[in-house]
């Protein structure tokens, strides 16, 4: 029986292909190349085993031509294949370590040192071409603010932030939506369409935010002036409608609503009130007024319903100076009274009013 070998001009021919190859690329395919060929000498080993079933009608005889049994000659024949299969997978598994090893030495060495020429987007650049920047180092400036990531991605984690107009340097541009730039002394990322390389965008953001705001400050100042006028407007107009409510509620007035005492009228010339004697006369009372108005005093000038002359909200009366001066609000039986007047009555009687009607 024959011994059989794995082709070495099947394997000389292979390592000679991978050579040309990158080394731990040669070294792969090599081992492919041997298990290939392992492959093809199992097919080898079966027809051989079938061959020798097609003999088993034949006289078997050994190494010196002696006949011996089917038995023993078949014995014979597996014992010749297990050392022929051992010797092939000796040869292979020499085979594929030397060429491991030739590839091993033409492989540069790997440590765990990192090339300091090499940066975080150079590295990440094998793997992710958004890591893949054209370097330059440029300033530019935040059209608004942004978030600085750690990585170029909307998902990364954000590492801080840039305000409004800040100039940051931009050290590394491509066509994805994140460039890179410098943060705090190391590399960071940041939304392309949150800078601009011109200043002079800037200076425009700027002037427009200062024209919308001065323009805002304008609007808020009208509209407190307009809001002012028209709480003037409405303080005004309530005033009024309590002026007029309170002029009809005093023109409708016959007595003083405080006094249950008898009541000064046309008819009773002379009555006792509040303050004492009461007495009533009617004479033109503008000299009396402007005598007022020289003082201070100021008030609307009109005619009760029921004959009494008012300075604004108060008849109009003449009393002892001396004991109720210009402008002293003193009760009569008719209502509240204003002094705007004086008489001979006073030197005789202190405590007398004389109350201005037209009767």
């Amino acid at each position: 029986m024959q011994k059989r070998s794995i082709p070495l001009s099947l394997t000389c021919a292979a390592i000679l292909a991978l050579s040309a190859l990158h080394p731990m690329q040669a070294a792969a395919e090599t081992a492919q190349t041997v298990t290939e060929g392992a492959a093809q000498d199992t097919t080898a080993q079966e027809a051989v085993e079938n061959e020798s079933a097609l003999d088993a009608d034949a006289i078997p005889t050994d190494a010196a031509g002696n006949i011996i049994s089917q038995e023993t000659a078949i014995a014979i024949d597996n014992a010749d294949l297990g050392a022929d299969q051992l010797a092939e997978d000796q040869l292979q598994e020499d085979l594929a370590q030397s060429v491991a090893e030739a590839a091993s030495e033409t492989l540069p060495e790997v440590t765990d040192e990192t090339d300091p020429a090499m940066d975080k987007s150079s590295i990440g650049a094998a793997f992710d071409d958004a890591y893949s920047f054209v370097k330059e180092e440029t300033k530019v400036y935040l059209l608004t603010q942004a978030a600085v990531k750690q990585e170029p991605s909307e998902d990364a984690e954000e590492i801080g932030y840039l305000e409004k107009y800040d100039e940051v340097l931009l050290t590394g541009t491509n066509d994805y939506q994140y460039w890179e730039i410098e943060y705090n002394g190391e590399v960071a990322y940041l939304d392309r369409d949150a800078v601009t390389r011109d200043h002079a965008d800037i200076e425009k953001l700027m002037d427009e935010e200062s024209r919308r705001a001065q323009t805002e400050a304008d609007s808020k100042v009208e509209q407190e002036e307009k809001l002012a006028e028209e709480t003037v407007e409405a303080k005004i107009e309530w005033e009024t409608a309590l002026a007029e409510s309170r002029r009809a509620e005093l023109a409708s007035q016959t007595r003083n609503p405080n006094w249950n005492g008898a009541v000064l009228s046309r008819h009773k010339g002379s009555v006792y009130g509040p303050t004492g004697k009461e007495t009533y006369y009617n004479l033109n009372m503008s000299g009396c007024i402007r005598n007022m108005n020289r003082r201070g005093y100021y008030g609307e000038v009109w005619v009760r319903n029921d004959g009494c002359k008012m300075f604004g909200d108060y008849i109009m009366c003449a009393a002892n100076l001396g004991l109720h001066p210009y402008g002293s609000l003193v009760e009569c039986s008719l209502g509240t009274c204003i002094v705007v007047d004086t008489g001979g009555f006073a030197s005789h009687n202190e405590n007398q009013l004389d109350i201005a009607v037209t009767w």
